[in-house]
Order: structure tokens, then sequence, then C-alpha cells
């Protein structure tokens, strides 16, 4: 009986009496597999407005180097290049996990997902947590509803303003106190006093 190769992973189990005098280099070979299974990086170039579909071999098809395994059983890819139109990305068609980052440019949409199922478009420029059910393909970031956060900043400075915990009244805009803490306050001039200023002033 031929040894037989998992669904995902696509890792070789042995037969008995299979592969006599090669079960070393099989068995690196499955360790490589697994290896960037769980902590894999692929750069995946994407440019053009062609559909691509990641490269994918058996287990015992890769060499005894886990740098060139194949792109589909990375934990994570990255896809990069110019893109000229909107592509699908296609994976297998079984359970599995990624995390995704969108490094391309141009303004066109990357969608992945499932060669014979339904993807999620990544956002450009995003890093995304992704995982399929061996049909859909969902983004876990953009499933999660409502996010609460107490501040936010600019990603160069140390500098993280405080949101104030309730809702201002009507007509209220954002304040700083000058210590990074922000609150609802009047928002001084009206945009009636605003319009005339402009057309008095310039």
């Amino acid at each position: 009986m031929p040894s037989t190769f998992t669904a995902r992973l696509k890792l070789e189990r042995q037969a008995d009496g299979e592969n006599s005098g090669n079960w070393g280099n099989l068995v690196n070979y499955t360790f490589n597999r697994l290896d960037a299974g769980t902590r894999g990086w692929a750069n995946v170039n994407v440019a053009g407005s062609a559909n691509v579909t990641l490269t994918s071999n058996a287990a015992t098809t890769n060499t005894n180097d886990s740098t060139t395994d194949d792109e589909m059983h990375n934990a994570t890819l990255e896809f990069y290049g110019a893109l000229t139109g909107n592509i699908h990305v296609f994976t297998d068609d079984v359970e599995s996990r990624y995390i995704i980052w969108n490094n391309t440019s141009g303004s066109y949409t990357v969608t992945f997902g499932p060669a014979s199922g339904t993807g999620v478009a990544i956002d450009q420029g995003t890093k995304s947590l992704v995982y399929c059910d061996a049909s859909t393909m969902t983004d876990v970031g953009k499933d999660l509803g409502n996010i609460n956060v107490l501040g936010i900043g600019n990603q160069a400075s140390s500098n993280y303003f405080t949101f104030p915990d309730s809702d201002g009244s009507n007509g209220q805009a954002l304040v700083t106190d000058g210590s990074k803490a922000l609150s609802f306050a009047s928002a001084g001039i009206t945009t009636g006093k605003a319009i005339a200023m402009a057309m008095v002033f310039g």
C-alpha cells in the first residue's frame, strides 16, 4: 500500500514496507513543512492584473532546506507588487489560517480565498488574520464588530491621546487639555460666524 498525504499540510503518512532506505529524508521533509506551517513566511509577487494561485506541493517534493517550501503552506504571506487590476489570490479548499500582509501598490483590490469558495478582500497596506472553513475565507479583524479603545496616537510618536468615556452634546467638539487628555467642549466659533469672517477677511 503506497503512502498517502494529509489533506491540509500534505504531510506524508508512511505505509508499511514503503520508502525503504529513504525514511530519514521523508521525515526531514515533513519537519520542514511543519516548520513552515507554524512559523514560515513567504513573499508572493502578485503584480499585474492576473489571478494568482499559490504554489503547492506534497511534503516529499520539498528539499531539506525549509526556506524553499511552497507558498501555500507558510503561516504568513506577504503579497507585493504593483497591481494593474483587481485580482484574486487562491489557496486550497481546506481548513486553514494565515496572517496576510497586502503590501501591494496600485489602487486595486486583492481578494484572498479558496480556489472553489468565497474569498475576502484584504485592504491594501494592512496585515490581516484570516481563516478558512474549506469554503469561505473570513477576516477576523473585520468580523470583530465595535472595538473599544482608551486612546490613539501617531505610530511614529510617543504621544497618545486619551478619549472621553462618554459622548458630548450636540455641536460640541473634542478639545485637548494640553496634556493629551481629550474631552467634549464648545467648538468655539460657529459655522455662520466662520463664513461671515471668511467673507470679510478673505
